[in-house]
């Protein structure tokens, strides 16, 4: 997965790996992923999947991927502070990720408390000149922060009042899908959360291009039925699937 390209590097995208190991170390090898690349991925690491704290542990140990928080980790840290149950945990896909968890040391479940309440909930790059607000569900209609005089919705700022009252209604929210035609946004949006398959008009597990957003969810946790893991290279616009 490494080879030597001095300071040129690419810019990748995933997420919803859902505990998957096998297919991400899979997808890092077909993407020759290197030292020098970066890698954002927009949330759901664990939960349905049977490798969680072994994906998670190997993504906090590399200094060039990068992990923003979605809604399945939002209940493992909750999980760990005791304000989300192990039932509603469990209802949600959390499971195999509690019954891990659970073999950690009260040291360790500590610091991936502390780990998880730290992830940030979106990251802004920019890429060849284009310019990209990485997320996991998008946005909360509830928040529209518009630029004065523009007409333009300003992501970062509508994104951070929403966080601001209600950090879990936001990770949970599916509204950038139902945005009405005339909302416009100041930056491209890049999400998961939401399985393009399900997107009208897309029905396909493959990246869905929106005016407005792009969508990489594929489905991974729903290979038993064409799901699939996607990966994205911002630089070229390139897709991989795993």
């Amino acid at each position: 997965m490494d080879d030597k390209r001095g300071e040129f590097f690419m810019t990748y995208v995933m997420s919803d790996i859902h505990g998957d190991y096998s297919s991400f170390y899979n997808m890092l090898v077909k993407i020759n992923f290197s030292s020098f690349d970066k890698l954002f991925i927009l949330g759901d690491v664990v939960d349905k999947g049977p490798d969680n704290l072994c994906l998670l542990g190997f993504i906090r140990s590399m200094p060039n991927i990068f992990l923003i928080k979605g809604n399945h980790e939002y209940l493992f840290e909750r999980y760990l502070q005791g304000t989300v149950s192990a039932e509603l945990w469990d209802a949600c896909g959390g499971s195999i990720t509690r019954k891990e968890a659970e073999g950690l040391t009260e040291e360790k479940k500590a610091d991936m408390f502390q780990y998880l309440r730290s992830l940030p909930v979106y990251e802004i790059v920019t890429v060849g000149g284009n310019e990209y607000f990485l997320t996991h569900s998008g946005y909360n209609a509830d928040y529209d922060v518009f630029h004065s005089g523009m007409g333009l919705i300003d992501i970062k700022e509508s994104v951070d009042q929403a966080v601001k009252a209600d950090q879990e209604r936001y990770l949970f929210s599916n509204d950038i899908h139902y945005i009405p035609a005339v909302l416009k946004f100041d930056k491209k949006i890049i999400v998961g959360h939401y399985p393009t398959f399900l997107i009208p008009g897309h029905k396909m597990y493959s990246i869905f291009y929106g005016e407005k957003f792009f969508d990489i969810d594929t489905g991974n946790e729903r290979r038993d039925e064409g799901g699939r893991l996607a990966c994205l290279r911002l630089d070229d616009g390139k897709e991989f699937y795993i």
